[in-house]
């Protein structure tokens, strides 16, 4: 074989690698497009029954599943701010210490959580134990594995009424920020019906009040 012929075979040797390549990278971007839409679904889905939901316990216990849900993690919790103690509260737990926690408290200005409660800021954690912000109490309490974790805000007229916390991705993958717009989306939705349903009790129960 010539010298030419040499390096039109190298070339299109080359050319077909990169080809390989970008198809592969395209194939990729439609995979992960299409699973983000199909979230947007469940986001869609979840708005309808989070915001149609009167029950509290009802309302928290959807917004936990469609946050699992969403976030592919095989465990999660909301946390509500109890104003009076300034602590934060396991109100709903969806995995497998669900019944040992809910109901636990902590101090506010612990872990991920009390981070996320008292700046307003979602955290993504893939290597929880690796940062300075987790707490391993709970853990520790209740012989948990804590490896990764998102905790986001939820906010309602400018008011902090808790955190969204979803803890190790069922399929071992690390979380990623496409998963903390989802849960900032979703806790959002919840924290706003979650004030409107108090605001509705809390009117309800000051009509009922007898009269003096």
């Amino acid at each position: 074989m010539d010298e030419p012929s040499s390096h039109l075979v190298r070339f299109l040797q080359q050319e077909h690698i990169r080809l390989q390549a970008e198809i592969k990278e395209l194939r990729e971007e439609n995979e992960s497009l299409r699973a983000y839409l199909k979230a947007l679904e469940h986001l869609y889905l979840a708005a309808q029954d989070i915001t149609s939901e009167a029950d509290l316990i009802t309302l928290l216990d959807n917004t936990m599943h469609y946050a699992v849900h969403l976030a592919q993690a095989s465990d999660g919790s909301v946390l509500l701010l109890d104003p009076e103690t300034n602590e934060l509260v396991f109100a709903v737990v969806h995995g497998d210490k669900r019944g040992e926690l809910r109901g636990y408290r902590l101090p506010i200005d612990t872990g991920i959580a009390g981070w996320v409660a008292a700046h307003r800021k979602p955290v993504i954690a893939n290597h929880a134990h690796q940062d300075a912000r987790f707490s391993p109490h709970v853990d520790e309490v209740f012989g948990f594995v804590t490896r990764s974790l998102i905790g986001v805000p939820m906010v309602a007229h400018n008011r902090v009424i808790g955190v969204i916390e979803v803890l190790n991705k069922y399929t071992g993958a690390p979380f990623t920020e496409a998963d903390v717009h989802l849960l900032l989306i979703l806790s959002s939705i919840a924290a706003n019906a979650l004030e409107t349903l108090r605001i509705r009790l809390e009117d309800q129960k000051t009509s009922s009040a007898p009269l003096h």
